[in-house]
């Protein structure tokens, strides 16, 4: 078995921090030009925050929400592959079959889909009390 640091190799990863509005097309927008700078600082693996192309909120996801794929993973399918990097899509609002996700999405440098991951429970508040999500209710513990 060969040793980590054999098998471990250096690379720029970025967390990008935008300001989102709510027009989907101009955080879209921003995404493009911003992971673009990253690549061209060397990063090699993007981050995007959670709703990158809406408001934060629960209350903007049925506004909001596409379908996987979509709109917005078009865009960051196309990034990833224009750039040669890994993209990890922070989350966005998903519809299916009727039901509202809050679903991460991660694109390889060839701008193919790795995976797609739904959050259990949408935005678990700190008051403590039970939620009711998808999986019954469950209590919240912030940290």
């Amino acid at each position: 078995m060969r040793a980590a640091s054999e098998v471990m190799s250096k690379f720029r990863l970025a967390v990008v921090q935008l300001r989102v509005g709510s027009v989907k097309a101009d955080n879209l927008s921003r995404v493009r030009r911003l992971v673009k700078e990253a690549a061209g600082q060397g990063s090699k693996v993007v981050l995007l925050p959670e709703c990158f192309n809406s408001p934060y909120g629960t209350s903007f996801f049925s506004t909001y929400a596409e379908k996987i794929p979509g709109e917005s993973t078009q865009v960051l399918s196309e990034v990833a592959k224009e750039n040669k990097l890994y993209l990890v899509g922070g989350s966005i609002p998903e519809e299916d079959a009727g039901k509202l996700y809050n679903s991460c999405t991660v694109f390889g440098p060839d701008g193919e889909m790795i995976l797609k991951h739904r959050k259990v429970c949408v935005f678990l508040t700190c008051s403590g009390y039970p939620l009711r999500c998808s999986h019954g209710r469950v209590p919240a513990v912030c940290t």
